[in-house]
């Protein structure tokens, strides 16, 4: 009886740590460190300056991709050395990004053959007057007044719109990039056309929220000069390389640290980079 027992035990106890079930105020697990609700709760709540309960499942979603990203960077640090993120957004968003910079090694140079083909290209195109220009989309007038404000007292536009926006290209600091004017609704363009390089609008109503834009450059209509034109293509090209550089180092160290999401742990149907196991790693 006894031996017959206690293989019953065995397999019973082997069944529940294969299958363990984590508390339900654990949403994550990125290599060995659990990530509780509570932690991910007050990161949504410094970053939206308003209850977490006030976002929505795309913005928690992304949020959420956001927050992972910084944990899996200072689960791969550790693995090399002591390190501690901070809590604040500001603070943590500025230390991830230089572990980044250890942990990824600088981005590689914009291939010079493609910069040059497109620099030939726009020296032959007549432009219409072009406006670089880049945007925060918030849902309601309060929280657009929150973003003047905060920019109006000198914070970067790119972090603002990191923590706040709820524009797909929030992260990217909401950048739109250059466009001809003629091209954009009119609400917007007359906004924008009042806008001098660096000043930023005051909130502009549409279907989807309130936009608040920032204007970067202004180029006049005609034939463009290659001096015109080679500035910003090079950082356009630098940009999306550096981009593209962070986003595989993150994956590759999701890899290795390990991510997995618990769906049925969050308040709201989570569908971000790290559903579905997508960056498991050892």
């Amino acid at each position: 009886m006894w031996p017959r027992f206690l293989g019953i035990a065995t397999a019973a106890v082997v069944a529940v740590a294969c299958g363990r079930q984590e508390p339900a105020d654990v949403i994550a697990i990125v290599g060995d460190q659990r990530v509780k609700m509570e932690t991910f709760q007050a990161y949504v709540e410094a970053v939206l300056d308003a209850s977490w309960e006030s976002a929505d499942t795309r913005l928690s979603s992304r949020l959420l991709d956001q927050f992972l990203d910084q944990e899996v960077v200072a689960a791969a640090a550790r693995r090399r050395r002591p390190v501690r993120i901070p809590v604040r957004p500001e603070e943590r968003s500025a230390a991830v990004r230089a572990l980044l910079g250890e942990l990824c090694g600088p981005p590689p140079t914009p291939p010079a053959a493609e910069i040059e083909s497109e620099l030939a290209r726009l020296s032959e195109v007549q432009q219409p007057e072009r406006v670089h220009v880049r945007q925060i989309l918030v849902e309601s007038r309060e929280k657009a007044l929150e973003v003047a404000r905060r920019l109006a007292a000198g914070e970067d536009f790119v972090e603002v719109s990191r923590q706040m926006s709820r524009a797909a290209n929030a992260d990217d600091g909401g950048e739109l990039g250059t466009i001809a004017m003629g091209t954009l609704p009119e609400e917007f363009e007359e906004e924008i056309s009042k806008l001098k390089p660096g000043q930023v609008s005051k909130p502009v109503k549409s279907p989807a929220g309130y936009h608040i834009f920032q204007v970067l450059e202004r180029t006049p209509a005609g034939l463009p000069a290659r001096a015109d034109v080679e500035s910003e293509t090079r950082h356009r090209f630098a940009e999306r390389v550096s981009r593209q550089h962070i986003r595989q180092c993150i994956g590759r160290l999701a890899a290795e640290v390990g991510v997995r999401v618990i769906p049925g742990h969050l308040w709201f149907g989570y569908d971000g980079r790290y559903a579905e196991g997508r960056h498991e790693g050892s």
